[in-house]
């Protein structure tokens, strides 16, 4: 919604794989059904993935798996390099330790994804939530 698919690709080519990291600006109405809420002092209404205030956008609901799929297929890239701009980049960008990858001594925080990118299974520390 708040950016076109040409600029996310121009993006990804211009920062590269190690470079490139995906956030969300996610407000507290993501994931909810569609309908009117309260976000602070104003009330927002979401529908269809959108939220807007009298038909403008008022934030963003967008979650992370949905940001993985958007980037793999407005970049080109597969998914586990847009996994990772969504993982193992932010946690080295924000200088965390034990985060972002599966390996020995990491905190095993991590999803199970389909092929197509969507979310089967949730882990925390190990352990399936």
């Amino acid at each position: 919604m708040h950016l076109d698919p040409a600029v996310v690709k121009l993006l990804a080519e211009a920062k590269g794989f190690d470079r490139t990291v995906l956030i969300t600006d996610a407000t507290a109405a993501t994931g909810m059904p569609d309908g009117k809420y309260r976000l602070g002092s104003m009330d927002v209404d979401v529908k269809d993935g959108k939220c807007t205030r009298d038909g403008k956008l008022a934030g963003s609901v967008l979650t992370m798996d949905r940001a993985v799929r958007n980037f793999a297929k407005f970049s080109g890239w597969d998914l586990p390099l847009a996994v990772a701009a969504a993982s193992r980049n932010p946690a080295c960008v924000g200088g965390l330790m034990n985060k972002g990858e599966l390996v020995a001594g990491s905190d095993a925080d991590f999803l199970v994804l389909n092929p197509a990118g969507e979310v089967l299974r949730t882990f925390v520390s190990g352990v399936e939530a």
